[in-house]
């Protein structure tokens, strides 16, 4: 939605859309005008001062807005939700629903780095994350599953999903040697049974799943999870 802010740009505040500066009355500041700020710097450059830069405003100014790091954080993260529609179709059944859920989901990690991070490291869960989650409960308890069910199917999938993103994330990295984690990682894997002069079918299978395409192997586990939701459904129903 957002193209990543350049170093440049957070030294540069927020101009009209004819390129003057204001002379009068400073930027109008909102808690969404901070958090859209935040997702174009990126939770790991978002600061309180950066993102004053960015809008044009002494950071201190933000503070009516936000009430710290956390609450800050909490805002991006809300914005960045906002608009997925978590709200099951007419002619949608509940796998076809999470399929395209987490798959939102996923798309909005890659879209913005670091925000799956973020949810996993904020102390307090941010509105939007509990509202999604509730609702997701809610539309899996209409189609058939039972309440305990629905939620462990909702936090099993949405908690995959998350800890992929943060993996894969990391994994893209840069090593100590030069290279990236994910190169180094898939080095060690074929490495550990050529030191012994034999092969190995999964360390060679393993090597390949880090070196290729994360969502691929994210979707087969969500895939695995699902059939898992299905087996849940089909004990309740029989």
């Amino acid at each position: 939605m957002y193209p990543p802010i350049t170093a440049e740009e957070e030294l540069m505040p927020v101009a009209d859309p004819a390129g003057r500066r204001s002379a009068g009355r400073p930027p109008r500041v909102t808690r969404e005008a901070i958090a859209e700020a935040a997702l174009r710097l990126g939770p790991d450059r978002a600061t309180l001062m950066t993102i004053g830069r960015a809008l044009g405003v002494d950071h201190s100014t933000l503070y009516r807005h936000v009430k710290g790091r956390d609450d800050l954080m909490s805002a991006a993260v809300d914005r960045a939700l906002d608009g997925i529609g978590w709200q099951r179709g007419v002619a949608e059944d509940w796998r076809a629903y999470l399929v395209r859920v987490s798959e939102t989901v996923w798309d909005l990690y890659e879209r913005y780095p670091g925000v799956a991070e973020t949810i996993r490291a904020l102390e307090a869960t941010p509105p939007s994350v509990v509202h999604a989650f509730a609702a997701m409960c809610d539309e899996l308890a209409g189609a058939g599953f039972s309440g305990s069910d629905a939620m462990l199917v909702v936090d099993s999938i949405m908690d995959m999903t998350n800890d992929s993103a943060v993996g894969w994330r990391r994994l893209a990295g840069a090593s100590a040697n030069g290279t990236t984690v994910a190169e180094a990682m898939r080095r060690s894997w074929e490495a550990e049974f050529a030191a012994e002069g034999t092969g190995n079918s999964v360390a060679a299978a393993m090597a390949g799943v880090i070196a290729g395409e994360p969502r691929h192997w994210w979707r087969r586990k969500l895939d695995l999870l699902l059939d898992g939701a299905a087996g849940l459904l089909a004990r309740k129903s029989g």
